[in-house]
């Protein structure tokens, strides 16, 4: 036994005598032998004790009046009592009517026959209190080795579970082995097939590329048979020095004689950022009349691309964050949506967008591609197949490892909820829907890390009341809210800044008491404009928020064709270009002479290619680093670019830096990827 304290095995030591120790030391069958001898004992010395007469007695009689004698009493019991007492009462007087039963003895006495009977009965004390005593110390030492038993089989059990999840272990470790063996071996396969297909994909693009030049020289031979080489080379001058007719890319009939007008809208007109090309690739593509691409259609851009309150617009478009569009009726949502679509559409061309709604919408040509589920309240289950669809990608990519997930980088998933709000009010109570709810939940809070993000579009910004129950959940979301006043043909007046007041007033959307402030007193000054204008008011979450009046975005809106901008033309203008089409014998003088007719922009004969051509894009000494830093590298933050180039950058803040890389997003030659951080486009 093991002992606590020497206290407490001196105590157990007295407790204990020499017969118990000497028990307890005997093997268990001894010690059930010695116990039956002790109960054997008891049995035999009680059964001794329990029979015959402990004592001498005497019988006596009692002498009745009519001198009888009356030896027993009413029962039948004889008379009788020990010679102790027989002699007692002798002493003391014993009435002469109290005679010895002469017919048991001649004196009446009856001699013990069991005289050791005290004896006897000690004996089965002792006997049966050994017995007790042996089996008690027998108990508890079974007590206690039951114990160890049982420690000594949960070890076992133990053991031998260890055993196994450490053959399983092994096992699954084969199984991972082979299966990174495989992946291994797939990757490289598909990266020779990747390579396989690029080189024939380069072949394929040089051999296109002969073909063009050759059927070129050959039209150009054939254009010019019958000249002297004179007239060839004078034909080869006109060609570069003069635009094609026909309408490219951005191009208007007046900047076919205007190279340095490359205006494009109505009204107030803004200079369109070209510098995709060298002068020399565009007098090259000039020179082949032959291969000009078809009249063009072109999209007005907005009357203020380069406003800044497009910028955090276009910065939305590259993060990783789902987006909350809020706005009452006729605020602009949809034509802010489909701004941001067409854009997304733009710089991700492998995105893949899905979309619910209540209205048959086309979503930029995504009902086209069977991407959007109308919401049927008869049949609701139908259009959840979209959320789906979307969460099977996020669970697909949650699996991928950490180290592979740059793959999604230009991959992003995007989910509209058009409508939401009212789409929740009708299948709320449904059990089938709070699975989906649970989803929507789950790609608000972890898909951004996946590049797998939600835009909603409601009417309100109660994350309750779109069944978001977190209000932490704003903290994932980036959100635009639009206000707008409008009269529809009916006569129906659409006031729709109560909703964008009520949350840029809210707390738990502007935390900052002063920038609450800040925004309202520019809500109260912005309103009146927004109302002259017809344009609404958009407040945007991204840092530092901001609340300004939306430009004119509304040839983005759905249903709207771009139209062909001809600016003003005669018919006698379009008549000269016929002429120059097809009239080459004519000269260089007469050439300019028809293009000056009718139009405020005579072609200088004397200008440079360069000046024809338009201006290219002047850049500070601050924009030249930076492209000249960001080039062959990733997204950077304007810290990062001023510690990683401190000596470039030297007396330029981070500000200076942060200013200029939105100069570049608005001329398209930055994107945003999100969270301050710049990427130069390729």
């Amino acid at each position: 036994m093991s002992y606590l304290t020497p206290q407490h095995e001196q105590l157990a030591h007295q407790q204990q005598s020499s017969f118990m120790q000497w028990f307890g030391q005997l093997p268990f069958d001894r010690k059930i032998a010695a116990i039956g001898v002790s109960i054997t004992i008891g049995v035999t010395c009680a059964a001794a004790s329990w029979t015959l007469e402990a004592s001498d007695r005497i019988y006596f009689c009692i002498r009745t009046p009519q001198q009888g004698l009356r030896c027993a009493d009413n029962h039948n019991r004889p008379y009788r009592m020990t010679l102790w007492h027989w002699q007692q009462w002798q002493k003391d007087g014993m009435p002469t009517v109290v005679v010895p039963n002469r017919s048991i003895s001649p004196k009446g006495l009856v001699k013990a026959t069991n005289p050791y009977k005290p004896l006897w009965a000690m004996g089965a004390f002792v006997g049966f209190a050994a017995a007790g005593w042996m089996l008690r110390h027998l108990q508890d030492t079974e007590r206690q080795l039951a114990n160890f038993q049982t420690v000594a089989e949960k070890r076992g059990y133990a053991q031998a579970e260890l055993k196994a999840q450490s053959e399983l272990l092994d096992d699954y470790r084969a199984v991972a082995i082979k299966q990174v063996e495989l992946q291994t071996e797939l990757e490289l396969i598909a990266n020779d097939h990747t390579v396989d297909i690029q080189k024939a994909e380069i072949l394929g693009e040089t051999e296109i590329k002969i073909t063009q030049i050759e059927a070129n020289d050959v039209m150009f031979a054939a254009e010019t048979v019958g000249m002297s080489e004179e007239q060839k080379q004078e034909y080869i001058n006109f060609l570069k020095s003069q635009k094609t007719p026909y309408l490219q890319g951005s191009q208007t009939l007046q900047g076919t004689i205007d190279p340095g007008d490359k205006v494009e809208g109505s009204g107030n007109k803004e200079a369109r950022l070209e510098g995709e090309n060298t002068q020399d690739e565009q007098n090259s593509e000039n020179s082949d009349l032959s291969t000009s691409q078809p009249l063009t259609p072109i999209i007005p851009a907005a009357s203020s691309c380069n406003n800044p309150t497009l910028e955090p617009l276009n910065r939305i478009l590259g993060a990783k964050r789902s987006t909350l569009i809020v706005g009452g009726t006729g605020a602009g949502k949809s034509v802010t949506e489909s701004y941001m679509l067409t854009k997304f559409s733009q710089r991700f061309p492998k995105a893949d967008v899905w979309a619910i709604a209540q209205k048959n919408d086309s979503f930029c040509g995504l009902d086209k591609k069977g991407r959007v589920l109308l919401f049927d309240p008869l049949e609701p289950q139908l259009a959840m197949a979209a959320i789906d669809q979307v969460y099977s990608t996020y669970d697909q990519r949650r699996r991928v490892p950490e180290h592979r997930r740059h793959e999604f980088e230009h991959q992003p998933v995007r989910l509209i909820l058009a409508d939401w709000h009212s789409i929740y009010e009708t299948v709320k109570l449904e059990a089938w829907f709070q699975p989906y709810l649970k989803k929507i939940s789950t790609i608000i809070t972890v898909g951004r890390e996946l590049n797998v993000c939600l835009i909603i579009d409601t009417q309100s910004f109660n994350l309750a009341a779109l069944g978001i129950g977190d209000s932490n959940i704003r903290k994932n979301l980036y959100i635009i809210a639009q206000g707008n006043y409008n009269v529809e043909a009916d006569g129906t007046v659409n006031d729709s800044y109560g909703v964008l007041y009520n949350l840029i007033t809210n707390a738990k959307i502007v935390e900052d008491a002063v920038l609450r402030s800040s925004l309202k007193e520019r809500f109260s000054e912005l309103k009146p404009q927004s109302k002259e204008l017809g344009q609404p008011l958009i407040f945007i979450s991204v840092d530092p928020m901001q609340l300004d009046i939306l430009p004119d975005i509304t040839d983005y809106k759905p249903g709207i064709k771009p139209a062909i901008q001809l600016d003003t033309v005669s018919p006698e203008y379009l008549d000269n270009l016929l002429k120059l089409e097809f009239d080459i014998d004519l000269s260089t003088t007469s050439i300019n002479s028809l293009l000056n007719q009718r139009t405020n922009h005579p072609v200088d004969e004397n200008a440079s290619d360069d000046n024809q051509a338009g201006s290219d894009i002047k850049l500070s000494e601050i924009q030249i680093k930076l492209v000249d830093y960001l080039k062959g590298k990733g997204a950077k933050t304007p810290r990062q670019i001023k510690q990683n180039a401190g000596s470039k950058f030297k007396g330029i803040s981070e500000a200076q830096i942060r200013e200029e890389l939105n100069l570049f997003v608005q001329k398209e030659k930055v994107i945003c990827t999100g969270e301050d951080s710049y990427k130069l486009v390729d």
